[in-house]
């Protein structure tokens, strides 16, 4: 009897121990990476006939990217993470915290609710949409000026794994660029285009105003 009761016991530690090997296993399978950012949109002031102006004197000036910064008042990004599951049993993430850094300069803190399982050999594009806000933004607006409208954004951080009741911390940190540069292009062509101040207020637009349109047309031409 005792034999047998020890062959039992011993199975099922066998089986214990096999089970949380396999389970240790494939949360060491787990990687996480931000997989792409893709522009959501920018959030813009009111454009006015005197910044037509001051844009059309930036640009002859050569600082008319620092000028339409001006009407920036936050910007969304969408970021692409990356879950995969190389392991041999299913794992829940419950959601990640990351670090934000652009071109170099901290950012403060993002967070994420992913609350999913990945089954093994699986992999799941999660997509989190960050704002940065323009006063949370300044630190950085110089070296995205400088740079001509690029956005190098730095993500590190942890995800965290449900195991046995207990949240575990996976790390990780990845580096990717956006170019902003069309998107303001577009935003003012479609602001010229429209002509809504001259026909809101009703009236003419004078000449300086007129020039300072047609330099910053030019402006965006130039850049097709």
């Amino acid at each position: 009897m005792n034999r047998a009761i020890m062959v039992t016991l011993s199975l099922v530690i066998v089986i214990i121990v096999i089970v949380v090997g396999l389970v240790a296993y494939s949360y060491t399978q787990i990687h996480v990476s931000l997989n792409n950012v893709k522009f959501d949109s920018i959030d813009w002031i009111p454009i006015s006939l005197e910044m037509f102006l001051k844009l059309g004197l930036g640009v002859l000036a050569g600082n008319w990217l620092e000028t339409a910064f001006e009407l920036v008042q936050g910007i969304n990004l969408n970021l692409m993470f990356s879950l995969s599951n190389f392991g041999l049993i299913p794992v829940y993430i419950p959601d990640l915290s990351y670090d934000l850094v652009i071109n170099d300069i901290s950012l403060g803190s993002g967070y994420g609710k992913i609350d999913t399982v990945i089954y093994p050999g699986e992999t799941k594009e999660i997509s989190i949409l960050q704002n940065f806000q323009k006063n949370n933004l300044t630190p950085a607006v110089k070296s995205i000026i400088s740079s001509g409208g690029v956005i190098k954004l730095h993500v590190g951080g942890t995800a965290y794994f449900k195991l046995l009741g207990m949240n575990i911390p996976i790390p990780f940190e990845s580096t990717k660029q956006i170019s902003l540069l069309d998107e303001i292009h577009y935003h003012l062509n479609n602001e010229i285009q429209k002509n809504t101040l001259q026909s809101d207020a009703n009236i003419s637009l004078d000449n300086s105003i007129n020039q300072a349109i047609e330099i910053i047309k030019n402006k965006i031409n130039d850049k097709k």
